[in-house]
């Protein structure tokens, strides 16, 4: 049986205590570990909001993104809501790699 990550371990603990979740996938790439969420309805608590975007289309299909960050147990998190219709679609939980280099903690740029 293959060792389990902690990190993994970490944020499905995270997500599980954000939303309630209808499913999850994941990745991971050199820089970070990525959780991929489909919740069941809006956040449990609130996190520190730094930006959000919305394009014309978005607009009119009533939907954005809006970005977040957050700090659990050593991990740094930054936290991506797609909203579809109004309706909170899927949460990106992204934990930074110890060794990535990264602007911390993320600040909204150019505005």
């Amino acid at each position: 049986m293959s060792e389990v990550n902690p990190v993994w371990e970490k944020l499905v603990r995270y997500a599980n205590d954000l939303v309630e979740v209808r499913s999850m996938r994941r990745s991971e790439d050199e820089m970070a570990y990525h959780l991929y969420l489909f919740p069941k309805g809006e956040l449990k608590r609130s996190v520190r909001v730094f930006d959000q975007s919305q394009s014309g289309l978005d607009r009119l299909w009533g939907g954005k993104r809006v970005f977040a960050y957050d700090e659990f147990e050593g991990l740094r998190l930054a936290i991506t809501q797609v909203f579809r219709l109004g309706r909170l679609r899927m949460v990106v939980l992204t934990a930074f790699r110890k060794e990535a280099k990264v602007v911390w903690p993320p600040r909204r740029l150019g505005r």
